[in-house]
């Protein structure tokens, strides 16, 4: 029967797989909730831009899988156009689709959510989300929230930002980082040693060295691969520089 079933219903599987953008997006205003948060989902896979602007009006749903899924597919179309409206989108009374809001505006990159993200680094319930954002951002406005971050007592949220300070690859990380493999938690120390090794600074090739020998095996691993990591980027320089 196509995109509708024996009863009439609409077979977003179906829609999917056929590709029917249009059909999908007649489905976003389906009076059943869970066609609408399906039909949602099933853009962002399908990925076509003409899917954009329904999605940003289902950020209004009532429902919230709906907007939930709104959200993350939005980030998978990947246009600026949907900066502002998933900017609104980060102060929705439901935590996941505030989250799901914070990961779209990472995937699509632009500057103008910065400010944005910073503010609600603050907001308890997402900000390890909204702290990897910022990372894939890559905005060196970023980095002092971020740093100041790694203080706050909540292992899940450090390591978001340690691994955030990591995609950013600022050398002003460097200091704040070789301090973080000092911290009590281990799960922070081998972040902290990724971090390291993706900025590729010298200064912490000591550090990292005098803290392995007494770590844990897979803290030691981590910071073995820092270690090389950072030995291959010096070489590499040096080569660049006699050229």
């Amino acid at each position: 029967m196509g995109f509708l079933n024996g009863f009439f219903k609409t077979d977003v599987g179906q829609l999917e797989r056929d590709k029917n953008v249009k059909g999908l997006i007649k489905a976003l205003k389906n009076k059943d909730k869970d066609i609408r948060w399906n039909s949602a989902r099933a853009l962002g896979k399908i990925g076509d831009k003409k899917a954009l602007k329904p999605l940003i009006e289902a950020l209004k749903d009532d429902y919230v899988n709906v907007r939930c899924n709104a959200a993350r597919s939005i980030g998978m179309i990947n246009d600026d156009e949907a900066v502002e409206p998933l900017i609104k989108t980060l102060k929705d009374e439901n935590w996941h689709v505030k989250a799901r809001a914070a990961e779209s505006l990472g995937e699509i990159g632009s500057g103008k959510a910065v400010e944005p993200l910073i503010e609600v680094l603050k907001d308890k319930e997402i900000r390890k989300d909204v702290a990897i954002a910022l990372g894939k951002i890559g905005d060196k406005r970023a980095l002092k929230p971020l740093i100041k971050a790694l203080k706050i007592n909540d292992f899940t949220f450090q390591n978001a930002s340690i691994e955030a300070l990591g995609m950013i690859g600022d050398d002003d990380a460097v200091e704040p980082l070789v301090n973080a493999l000092q911290d009590e938690d281990m799960s922070v120390r081998r972040h902290a040693a990724a971090a390291l090794g993706k900025i590729g600074d010298e200064k912490a090739l000591k550090p990292l060295l005098e803290t392995l020998n007494g770590e844990k095996w897979h803290v030691r691993l981590q910071m073995e691969e820092a270690v090389k990591d950072i030995q291959k980027k010096t070489i590499a320089h040096e080569i660049a520089s006699s050229d």
